[in-house]
């Protein structure tokens, strides 16, 4: 005995036994866009709709002609993400941060539907951004250092010239960037530090930066040292070193200077990993002798030792918001830049 729905598929097949988008509708009683969206994983459809529609799909054997759905709708269904490096820097040592960020924007465009074509990109000689005039995406996602002020201008260029665009913690005001919640951020360091008995907290990050993230950061901790009438310490950092090495220079001339100081506030982890570095090497305990917290949540900052408390940001919240914030832009609504969330990852370094 067939089936009805069997009996629907048999019946309505081409000549090449195919079946449709629109069979797949009549036999659910939904619309053929309805399938269409649910099968590139548009999350506005309803998720048990959206799963049947899979489910039916996948029993048919049926898959999305992306050829001709590119000639029909005009979009290739894929995001080009730029991870813009340090000038020279070995692809091996970006920092880990990025590469979370990373593998969540991949997650998330997935969901949504889209491929990703992803670039690593540093000087002159390998910037490239007409991802979206050469047909090889809808649009284009920015991430990475702001030490790269070129890159940044270059990108900058094309967002100007309407490229669908959106950054994370873009060094420049005019493009469309998201972010975290830094000044929130900051506020649940130095919290955590007064509340361990800190009266003397040392901001250990760049205090003129092109990075709004750092800007945020410094910004938030003098404000809220003057909140609780405690003197903001700032030293300065040594220019063109790796975050590390200016972590672990700015502590040691602290110590050298004999800057009295009870906490340490380090505007993100390789800078707290230096900073504990020089600690020990002057036989001051980090965690025991001297509080310290980072920003950003790397995993690393979970094998060092003592283990580093940090500020985490929600990396597949953020990754979440880059691809719903390029798919508006691409769809002509206004994107969320909303900043994502934080949370204070306690570990044994404070």
């Amino acid at each position: 005995m067939t089936s009805e729905r069997g009996g629907a598929n048999r019946r309505g097949m081409g000549k090449e036994g195919r079946i449709t988008a629109h069979q797949i509708a009549a036999m659910l009683g939904v619309s053929q866009p309805t399938v269409s969206r649910a099968l590139r994983g548009d999350k506005k459809v309803n998720e048990d709709t959206r799963a049947r529609i899979v489910a039916l799909a996948n029993e048919l054997n049926y898959s999305v002609d992306h050829n001709a759905l590119r000639l029909r709708t005009q979009q290739t269904y894929s995001i080009a993400l730029v991870i813009l490096c340090r000038r020279g820097e070995n692809k091996a040592n970006i920092n880990p941060f990025y590469l979370s960020l990373l593998g969540c924007i991949a997650a998330s465009a997935s969901e949504r539907g889209y491929n990703l074509i992803v670039s690593f990109q540093d000087s002159p000689a390998n910037f490239f951004a007409n991802y979206t005039g050469s047909r090889q995406s809808d649009g284009l996602i920015v991430i990475g250092s702001g030490q790269n002020i070129e890159g940044w201008q270059y990108f900058g260029e094309y967002a100007r010239h309407k490229t669908p665009m959106i950054c994370w913690g873009a060094s420049k005001q005019d493009l469309i960037s998201i972010k975290s919640d830094n000044a929130q951020g900051a506020r649940l360091a130095i919290e955590h530090l007064c509340a361990s008995g800190c009266k003397s907290i040392v901001y250990i990050g760049p205090s003129e930066s092109e990075q709004p993230q750092f800007q945020d950061r410094i910004i938030a901790y003098r404000s809220i040292m003057r909140e609780k009438n405690l003197q903001a310490i700032c030293p300065p950092l040594p220019e063109n070193a790796v975050r590390e090495e200016q972590g672990y220079e700015a502590v040691g001339a602290l110590i050298r200077e004999k800057v009295i100081f009870d906490g340490l506030f380090c505007a993100n982890d390789f800078i707290a990993l230096g900073a504990m570095r020089a600690l020990d090497e002057h036989g001051i305990a980090p965690g025991k002798d001297v509080p310290v917290i980072g920003f950003d949540g790397i995993a690393t900052g979970g094998y060092a030792q003592p283990p580093l408390t940090t500020i985490e940001q929600d990396y597949y919240r953020a990754g979440e918001m880059l691809v719903e914030a390029l798919v508006a832009v691409l769809n002509g609504r206004e994107p969320d830049t909303t900043p994502v969330p934080v949370r204070l990852l306690q570990r044994e370094s404070a």
